[in-house]
């Protein structure tokens, strides 16, 4: 009998990666899906445990799911939850969700079609090898696309849970991430996205992250290469240099600080100091003067002073990040960073966050508006929330709206800024620019 299903995700692009190749892996069982979970028979959620925020969502999601079919007294679909939740908690999250069916691991998304067939309530979190090599993945964001290079991470950094839900690191097959890469532009996606908790420790034999680009580039064809995410200790010259020569490479990059001081770094186990942090940026921007920046912040770390917390905000100042993702810390069971002394109180820490968000908007707002009347090649994605607009990306990653306009999505087109607003710009085409 087929089966539908329906999928919500929370939290990275790995998130969403993972839930196109839980689709790929169902629908090549016979099942389908729909857009409507009031009419699926298996609701799967592909969780985040980054952040307690994001846990709580998810579960509070779970929870109202099953109260939902309760309420209704029909028959409930099975309630499956996924990914770094599902893995941090295993089988306990019976006893808190009395309506969840279903605890599957990031490694374990093979089991999926007969644990659901099954219909026995159960978990399987265990870590395997396997990186899903092989599972044609249901593609959801034409012209957008990840590949998965690599899974896991080695580098535990005090606060972040993620080796403890991902397991270590494991890195693909280079000549099946190239021939995914040459298939995926072939079929027309415009933008392909390198995914892993650190792509630069990637390794296959000989293979190094920066010879796996420079072939990616080649295998792209026209398609543009972003990769994600990079960890400052790991990035180095090769790769900034195969950035700089290769022209479908994006001149974008994200590179989490996350704090600017030496002491904080230090109690974060981040394997930097801020100086070299800074010679990485000089570097960048040396070999790419137009290269855009973003990064991730965490503030009110365990032992944070007010002197710590005033170095975060004059790096931030003195890089000027075109975008940022801003923090405030979050305990998260199991790992190094709990035991730390000296709490920063909550309030103080929404405070220090609320000051960097004011910081880092007013920078946002002035580096975008330095765009103004430029011309930028930008990649069509489809409609805009608004009728009549359509919205599309610059190799740096920023939002352009475009009036009254119909190209196709997957699209490049040249564009002129006419309006900046945050992250968000407003453009129009160029007459008789190239389009391809």
């Amino acid at each position: 009998m087929s089966m539908t299903y329906y999928i919500d995700v929370y939290g990275c692009q790995m998130n969403v990666h993972d839930s196109e190749i839980i689709s790929g892996i169902l629908e090549s069982e016979g099942f389908s899906s729909t857009e409507k979970p009031e009419s699926a028979d298996v609701i799967l959620l592909v969780s985040c445990a980054v952040r307690e925020h994001a846990e709580t969502r998810v579960l509070g999601r779970a929870s109202q799911l099953g109260g939902q079919w309760r309420d209704r007294k029909s028959g409930k679909p099975l309630i499956v939850l996924c990914g770094c939740v599902a893995q941090e908690h295993g089988n306990s999250l019976f006893a808190r969700l009395k309506d969840l069916d279903l605890v599957v691991g990031p490694d374990c998304y093979r089991d999926l079609p007969a644990l659901i067939r099954n219909s026995e309530r159960e978990s399987a979190v265990d870590f395997r090898e396997s990186d899903y090599t092989g599972i044609e993945p249901v593609r959801k964001e034409f012209p957008r696309a990840y590949v998965t290079i690599m899974r896991g991470c080695n580098n535990f950094c005090s606060y972040c849970i993620v080796p403890y839900v991902r397991g270590r690191e494991r890195s693909r097959n280079s000549d099946s991430i190239l021939s995914e890469i040459a298939a995926l532009s072939r079929s027309g996606y415009g933008e392909i996205t390198l995914l892993g908790q650190n792509v630069n420790s990637y390794h296959d034999g000989d293979t190094s992250f920066s010879e796996l680009l420079r072939k990616a580039a080649s295998a792209a064809g026209n398609s543009w290469i972003k990769f994600v995410t990079s960890h400052p200790k790991d990035l180095g010259n090769e790769t900034v240099s195969v950035m700089a020569s290769e022209k479908n490479i994006c001149e974008y990059l994200h590179l989490p600080f996350q704090s600017g001081s030496d002491t904080v770094l230090r109690r974060m186990n981040r394997g930097y100091s801020v100086q070299e942090y800074l010679d990485r940026i000089a570097l960048l921007r040396d070999a790419m003067p137009d290269i855009v920046l973003s990064t991730d912040v965490i503030t009110g770390f365990p032992g944070e002073s007010e002197a710590d917390f005033q170095k975060t905000v004059d790096l931030l100042e003195s890089v000027r990040f075109d975008n940022a993702f801003l923090f405030k810390y979050s305990e998260r069971t199991g790992t190094a960073a709990c035991s730390l002394e000296n709490p920063v109180p909550e309030a103080e820490r929404l405070s220090r966050l609320n000051h960097l968000q004011e910081l880092q908007r007013k920078i946002t707002v002035e580096e975008s508006g330095k765009l103004m009347g430029k011309t930028l090649s930008i990649l069509i994605t489809g409609p805009a929330k608004q009728p009549g607009q359509q919205a599309s990306r610059t190799e740096g990653n920023r939002m352009v709206i475009l009036e009254g306009t119909d190209f196709s999505p997957g699209s490049f087109v040249d564009v002129r800024i006419t309006r900046a607003d945050g992250w968000t710009h407003f453009g129009e085409p160029v007459e008789n620019s190239a389009i391809r």
